[in-house]
């Protein structure tokens, strides 16, 4: 197959997309993480780890499975009556205001948003073909349709994200047991027959039933690619996040089928002739694929400068909205750790996507409300050395590495006790920007790739015309042979990072 822009479905063809310009200058977005599961106030996962712990499962995940499944009764009544199908039929969305979350996100520096399509426990946010979506069950209204109309108009950039392609080893759970009555859950119960025709058939939402670690057949890789498909068509978003590790249903993806599905190169061609500034995300690119489609590093900072723009996406907390405070659960995030994370990423070519859970009636919390305000106070002034930047020939100095991989997932982002020799570069034309990470008690910043003698051998750059502190002025400045050497103020003109504008004639 080609296109009319000359694409085949192959990665040789589609490397020659290229990521979009708009994507490079962002620097920041912000995700909705938005939809049924949010109903339980429990976090990500939810949809499946209310029916208990499964056989095989790791400490991890029994420890959050047996609280959620004991949360669930509680709050709901027994599993086996009340899964998965009934968080979706319980979400109303009912104060749900696009518009003016959207108009927070921008004022918080988001320069584009992405909007959940479909997670992993298969329902879909708009008026798909798939017959669990949220205009017939739920809020009764398109999610997805109403996110797109409010950032269009505010002039940012739209992503979707799908998560779906989970749904066949995630959702199985729920042709189970219940594990302390030994009654089938509603997924057993839909595959029975046992649907009296109000609503849609739960059958549908829930996978075929199958025998652990089986593979999908062709037509359940498909049904994924026929719904997105209609979405990409529908919304034409500037941004498509798949949420696996290669194209869904592929050879080494998250859920392969037998055989591999090759729909994914075909749904990159389509959309790439279709959407010229537009890009598709996976999270395990090899270097030379790196621009048929965008690298996505879920929670996962990288230590140095990459050739490509890449996604670094994390969450305030939990993926979906979380009252529970155990250590299975992603703790919420500061002002100062964004801001740190953002610094850190730009440095090294990348954009962050943050996602803020809402509730489940749409609305945020005043955490995130005040932690969107302070990440937007600190772009406000020092916006200029983030947007619109590339790297600088390294992408900082200071000896606060991202240290080794921690958690259950085995990610490395983390609340670093930075230091004031700490720092961060960008560039934009003559202006280099120096972040510094911590404030130097003596008030005194010393970048020493920049003295008369660098220690990294390049020729010494030309002597700068004018040295800012962004958001208090001029400050004086001497140029050493270990570094250049800046006289700071009594007083951070700013909170949690300090930027410094280097401006040269050449």
């Amino acid at each position: 197959m080609s296109t009319d822009a000359g694409y085949r479905p192959t990665w040789q063809s589609l490397r020659a997309h290229g990521i979009p310009a708009w994507f490079g200058a962002a620097k920041f977005g912000i995700w909705s993480h938005w939809g049924p599961q949010s109903v339980g106030r429990s976090g990500d996962w939810y949809a499946r780890h209310l029916y208990g712990p499964q056989a095989g499962s790791g400490p991890w995940e029994r420890r959050r499975a047996e609280r959620q499944y004991a949360h669930h009764r509680r709050e709901f009544g027994l599993p086996a009556e009340r899964g998965a199908a009934d968080l979706a039929r319980r979400w109303r969305a009912e104060r749900f205001d696009p518009e003016a979350l959207i108009d927070l996100y921008r004022r918080s520096g988001a320069r584009y948003f992405v909007a959940l399509a479909a997670h992993c426990d298969n329902v879909d946010l708009w008026d798909s073909p798939h017959p669990w979506n949220t205009t017939k069950i739920g809020p009764g209204r398109d999610i997805v349709g109403a996110w797109q109309r409010a950032a269009r108009s505010a002039g940012l950039p739209f992503g979707l994200s799908f998560h779906h392609n989970w749904t066949w080893r995630w959702l199985d759970v729920a042709h189970g047991t219940d594990p302390e009555t030994g009654e089938p859950h509603d997924g057993a119960r839909a595959a029975a027959g046992t649907h009296d025709g109000t609503g849609p058939d739960p059958a549908r939402l829930y996978p075929p039933p199958h025998p652990a670690g089986a593979a999908p057949p062709p037509e359940i890789a498909a049904d994924f690619y026929r719904r997105v498909g209609a979405a990409l068509s529908r919304y034409r978003p500037d941004l498509v996040y798949l949420d696996d590790g290669r194209l869904p249903f592929d050879l080494d993806s998250v859920v392969q089928s037998t055989p591999p599905s090759t729909l994914g190169l075909e749904l990159l061609a389509e959309y790439y002739a279709a959407n010229r500034d537009g890009i598709v995300t996976i999270k395990d690119v090899p270097e030379e694929d790196r621009t048929a489609v965008l690298l996505d590093c879920e929670r996962r900072q990288l230590d140095g400068i990459q050739d490509h723009p890449w996604q670094f996406d994390t969450s305030d907390g939990e993926w979906f909205d979380c009252a529970g405070t155990e250590d299975f659960f992603h703790p919420r995030k500061t002002s100062r750790q964004v801001i740190h994370t953002l610094v850190d990423v730009v440095s090294k070519n990348g954009t962050l996507l943050l996602n803020v859970p809402q509730r489940a009636d749409g609305t945020l919390d005043d955490h995130a409300v005040t932690l969107l305000s302070e990440v937007g106070a600190w772009l406000d002034v020092c916006g200029e050395g983030i947007y619109d930047t590339v790297p600088w020939r390294r992408f900082g100095e200071g000896g606060t590495g991202l240290g080794q991989t921690q958690g259950y997932e085995h990610y490395n982002e983390a609340d670093r006790d930075y230091r004031s020799d700490d720092v961060r570069f960008t560039r934009r034309d003559h202006r280099l920007y120096a972040t510094l990470l911590g404030w130097p008690e003596d008030r005194r910043a010393v970048l020493t790739s920049l003295g008369t003698e660098p220690p990294d051998r390049h020729r010494p750059d030309p002597d700068p015309v004018e040295v800012v502190l962004l958001g208090h002025g001029p400050v004086p400045w001497r140029r050493e042979p270990g570094g250049l050497v800046i006289d700071l103020p009594a007083e951070p003109p700013t909170r949690s990072a300090y930027m410094i504008k280097i401006s040269t004639l050449t």
